[in-house]
């Protein structure tokens, strides 16, 4: 009788909360429905030549888990290059981690050349790292971004020329933010964000 509670009343709420392939080597760290008002539009790049400013709000389309994930209206001119991109703010130890990933979807009738990446921001030095190389999003079907962080990797880049991933820059990370990039090609509409996630 007791391992029945301990079943019914421990291991069932964490698979419910845990996606259902390898629950114990992922951790969703945002769901959509939840946190909305935790992801914006950094007031930095609103005005900048190569930034646009997207929409962002909760679509019921497209959403893996849960039923709801984030949806960026964006208008991407096509003359040259240009980004939008969201960010969140807060504490994050990312240590224990080997990957960072989220999902996206665009539009069948959406143009092949729309590429995404993640950013960390770390440190009281507020130390900006990217992936080195986007993820090109494939219309109509969902693509996942996952951004290395094993330690000692070089799949980032920095202005400060650090591309080596560590402990110490995993330990303080304060952003997070994914950025969606138009490479030289004219696009206006959604772009769907959706399972950002940990994994171990």
């Amino acid at each position: 009788m007791k391992s029945l509670f301990f079943t019914i009343c421990i291991v069932m709420p964490v698979l419910f909360l845990m996606p259902a392939a390898a629950c114990s080597q992922q951790k969703v760290i945002y769901n959509c429905e939840e946190y909305i008002q935790s992801w914006k539009i950094p007031e930095w790049s609103v005005g900048q030549d190569d930034h646009i400013s997207p929409a962002l709000a909760i679509d019921e389309n497209f959403t893996k888990e849960g039923n709801a994930s984030l949806r960026l209206m964006v208008a991407f001119p096509g003359k040259s290059w240009s980004a939008g991109i969201v960010e969140t703010e807060g504490f994050f130890d990312l240590t224990l981690h080997r990957a960072l990933l989220c999902d996206l979807y665009l539009p069948k009738y959406a143009p092949a050349g729309i590429e995404a990446r993640v950013i960390i921001v770390t440190g009281e030095e507020y130390l900006w790292l990217e992936m080195d190389h986007p993820v090109a999003v494939t219309p109509g079907r969902r693509t996942t971004v996952r951004a290395n962080l094993r330690r000692g990797n070089h799949a980032w880049k920095s202005s400060e020329g650090i591309r080596r991933m560590t402990d110490e820059i995993k330990a303080s990370v304060c952003k997070i933010a994914i950025r969606i990039e138009s490479n030289i090609v004219e696009y206006t509409g959604p772009v769907y964000i959706d399972n950002i996630r940990l994994r171990k």
